[in-house]
């Protein structure tokens, strides 16, 4: 524990020091892709941190004071901590650390605010080929004097954010689930409860009237091995009530992910991805220079949201400690026939160290299986028993004409003789007894 404190310092000062911006909030350090939750959730008194950044560039945006071209830039920086207090239960703690749109003289964010996450999941049906969850998530503003209402991040309007979610989740082998092919949807509901709050990006007062809300949808596919996790994911919003008119990210917008997460240890991840928009590239918001909201800079370039974005992430696992720890891969595990039998894979079962009440469920499946298996061993062992005869009194007549029998035969008589010939001298003493009792 005490040699991942200094690591986990490093990567939180080298992504504070990053440029990023976020696209859809992220509620969890695990259990998820990038943007999708999955619906099986870590073993009990599972500590992980992720931190999550991603970035967006307009080049050329406008004309800087010495006559240069500048870029403009969105930066954002989240940090997530999650526990499993039970196989089911998982609690977050998200927070926005850092947030800078790099508008006028706007001066950024720090700890704008802080997101609590309760996730309940792990739930099986469909000999655990299916598993179902569902998600709770509070938005909390903590800093003061900022604009919640910007360019190129979802819509905020400042007020206590309140979401739930569904989620599904389709995993290919019901015994390693989490090692195997999945498929998952979220399907949720969100409230922004902006209700008289200011959208303005002054000091003129522009105030909402009724409570914005949206659904929200994400559907992402998870190819795992031993050393990266390959992610394809299609997720967006679309509005119920709608914000008003002078608010950004107004639209109704789906994007497409690629992401792969790198393992290059047991307990430390990276994470890539690339977040690209399908839909909702034109822009509603109706602007006004008397409340500061204003197109984002880069003319025909920039979009009224952020096109694409790279994403960067790393994730550590903090509990259970595995460091230094050895521990077999689960699609390693030998189910062939020729096997030692299932007590060998029990033995590697428990060096995978999955928790005990899932693996005495897959070890009595493995123990079914082998039994199976067995059973038909011997039905073959006893169809080659049966078979054995026929081949067998084919090879009889090979032994027969053999020469050894031939050479004792003609020695055997040479014995026979010898008793016949006692024979008769035993018939002789008969006689001599008779005449003795005659004359008695």
């Amino acid at each position: 524990m005490a040699k991942r404190i200094p690591i986990l310092m490093v990567l939180s000062l080298i992504l504070l020091a990053s440029e990023v911006t976020t696209a859809q909030h992220v509620y969890t350090a695990s259990g998820r892709l990038i943007r999708t939750q999955e619906a099986l959730t870590p073993k009990s008194k599972s500590l992980t941190y992720y931190t999550h950044s991603d970035f967006n560039v307009v080049a050329d945006a406008y004309g800087g004071s010495l006559g240069n071209s500048v870029s403009h830039s969105l930066v954002r920086n989240s940090m997530h901590l999650d526990y499993s207090f039970t196989n089911n239960f998982l609690v977050a703690l998200n927070a926005l650390i850092y947030q800078d749109i790099h508008h006028r003289d706007k001066a950024s964010n720090f700890f704008e605010n802080i997101t609590l996450a309760a996730k309940v999941g792990g739930f099986s049906f469909a000999n655990d080929m299916f598993y179902v969850g569902g998600m709770l998530t509070f938005m909390i503003p903590i800093a003061g004097e900022q604009y919640f209402n910007a360019w190129g991040v979802p819509y905020s309007a400042g007020g206590t954010e309140t979401g739930i979610n569904v989620l599904l989740s389709y995993y290919a082998d019901n015994l390693f689930p989490k090692e195997s092919f999945n498929a998952n949807l979220n399907l949720g509901f969100y409230n922004y409860f902006d209700d008289g709050k200011n959208i303005s990006n002054n000091n003129t007062p522009l105030r909402n009237v009724g409570n914005s809300s949206s659904f929200n949808y994400s559907f992402g596919l998870k190819y795992p091995t031993t050393t990266v996790d390959l992610m394809l994911e299609f997720w967006g919003w679309a509005w119920i009530t709608a914000p008003p008119l002078q608010a950004y990210s107004r639209e109704n917008m789906s994007f497409i992910t690629f992401g792969a997460r790198v393992k290059p240890v047991d307990y430390i991840s990276v994470l890539l991805g690339y977040d690209y928009q399908l839909s909702g590239k034109n822009d509603e918001t109706v602007y006004n220079n008397l409340f500061a909201i204003t197109p984002r800079p880069g003319g025909g370039k920039a979009t009224n949201y952020t096109e694409w974005r790279f994403i960067f992430g790393i994730q550590v696992n903090i509990l259970p400690m595995t460091f230094g720890s050895t521990t077999a891969d689960p699609r390693s595990v030998d189910f062939s026939a020729e096997s030692q039998g299932a007590d060998v894979i029990i033995r590697k079962l428990e060096d995978i160290g999955e928790d005990k009440e899932v693996t005495s469920r897959k070890i009595q499946e493995i123990q079914r299986r082998r039994q199976d298996i067995d059973k038909n061993l011997q039905q073959l062992r006893q169809i080659l028993k049966i078979s054995e005869p026929a081949p067998a009194s084919s090879a009889v007549p090979l032994p027969a004409p053999s020469p050894a029998p031939t050479q004792v035969a003609p020695t055997a008589p040479a014995p026979a003789p010898e008793p016949s010939k006692e024979e008769p001298k035993k018939e002789e003493e008969a006689p001599k007894k008779k005449p003795v009792r005659k004359r008695k």
